[in-house]
């Protein structure tokens, strides 16, 4: 215990923390903000000590509840004005098995006003008829295309079917999933299984161009959110009730994969007006490699031009083997995925200005995308511009469609 004469002596001291001030003219003292009476007898520091610390303890308990109490508030919020725009997706196809046709369900999600849709093209491929549950009705949808490299596919429904003349067809409104960073937090909202339509809270893990041995066409988002089969082709959101992304992928227990909207949208906008996706050719592989210092420091990635296929329009513009890619227009270029992700986006007879270093020498060359052949369909063993794919990749660990439980 600490005598009054030394609290006395030492009040300037302990004034400015904020945490003890004398209360009148006598020598009493009451701990501010934690204990509303004078105390009126010496106090142990110790005891101060803990009686701040518990304090703490409460206003931070307090602001958590607080924080978790918005959270829940808010997802709430967000599942219910969007509910009606997030529908079931049934498929069916005819089968060799003995058992009948074959049935796949999925999530799909309005894109406008006008009735059409975006789903998981697993659910729709080779699909003889397609419908939507909209509030218990069974509503015929129209497949305008898929794309497989995507998994993305776009649906056709008739509004007044829906909702009749005196009513709008619900819709999501779309963000911008460039502004996503590791650790946002993000909300996917699915049909699991056969059950009605939830969401699941989860967090923006990184963003990467390949899953194991598959490599997407352009970079996805990696989240921790765990889907169940059935919620794939189901929508993700922002915190502020934007679309982000579409949930295509599954892996593992609690890893899912989403298609950025920004890339959703480019294939969708090629399915409306051309029927199906148009991705541009360039025919050149390209591969990255990193150097290593005589100290063993690891130096800065680069990639340079493993090999230029002839007749292309690679070949067209001048590009040489080992030539080293640092920018395409504005954007500079460190790993193979920044170019994956910058040729996404462009179409057949877009010109574009590349820079390279070749031999030592910044050089700048104009590259006009050209429109892929027929043939080209297989998988280069290195990334190209942008890559041909056999297949989506289908990570089968959870299905992402799954007929309805009987």
């Amino acid at each position: 215990m600490f005598p009054r004469s030394l609290l006395t002596r030492n009040r300037r001291l302990l004034r400015p923390h904020g945490a003890l001030k004398p209360v009148g003219h006598n020598t009493s003292w009451s701990a501010s903000l934690l204990l509303p009476l004078a105390m009126r007898r010496p106090v142990s520091v110790s005891k101060i000590a803990w009686v701040a610390l518990f304090g703490l303890f409460l206003t931070a308990s307090a602001r958590s509840a607080g924080l978790l109490e918005t959270m829940d508030s808010e997802v709430s919020a967000l599942y219910e004005r969007n509910r009606d725009a997030i529908i079931r997706v049934h498929t069916q196809r005819q089968t060799a098995f003995p058992n009948g046709p074959s049935l796949r369900v999925g999530t799909g999600f309005f894109l406008d006003g006008e009735g059409r849709l975006l789903t998981s093209a697993m659910v729709v491929e080779a699909a003889e008829q397609c419908w939507i549950d909209w509030r218990g009705r069974k509503i015929p949808a129209r497949v305008l295309g898929f794309d497989p490299l995507t998994n993305l596919a776009v649906l056709q429904v008739q509004p007044d079917q829906c909702v009749g003349t005196t009513e709008k067809l619900p819709f999501v409104t779309l963000g911008d999933s460039d502004q996503l960073k590791t650790g946002s937090l993000i909300i996917a909202i699915g049909y699991p299984y056969d059950q009605p339509s939830a969401p699941v809270v989860g967090f923006v893990q990184g963003f990467d161009i390949k899953c194991g041995s598959r490599t997407f066409i352009t970079s996805h988002i990696r989240t921790d959110c765990r889907l169940q089969p059935g919620q794939g082709g189901g929508p993700v959101f922002n915190t502020r009730g934007e679309v982000i992304g579409m949930a295509v992928a599954a892996h593992m227990e609690n890893q899912s994969y989403v298609l950025p909207i920004k890339a959703a949208k480019k294939v969708f906008e090629d399915i409306v007006k051309h029927g199906a996706p148009q991705y541009g050719w360039v025919g050149l592989s390209v591969t990255e490699r990193r150097f290593v210092s005589l100290s063993g420091a690891l130096g800065e990635w680069e990639v340079f031009v493993e090999q230029v296929s002839s007749n292309t329009p690679a070949a067209k513009a001048g590009f040489q083997a080992q030539d080293v890619l640092i920018r395409i227009g504005t954007n500079e270029i460190h790993r193979a995925a920044d170019i994956l992700n910058t040729m996404f986006h462009r179409r057949c007879g877009d010109r574009v200005n590349m820079t390279v270093v070749r031999m030592g020498t910044t050089q700048e060359v104009v590259l006009v995308i050209g429109q892929r052949p027929p043939e080209e369909t297989e998988l280069a063993t290195r990334p190209t511009l942008p890559p041909v794919l056999p297949a989506a990749p289908r990570l089968n660990v959870v299905p992402v469609a799954t007929p309805p439980s009987r």
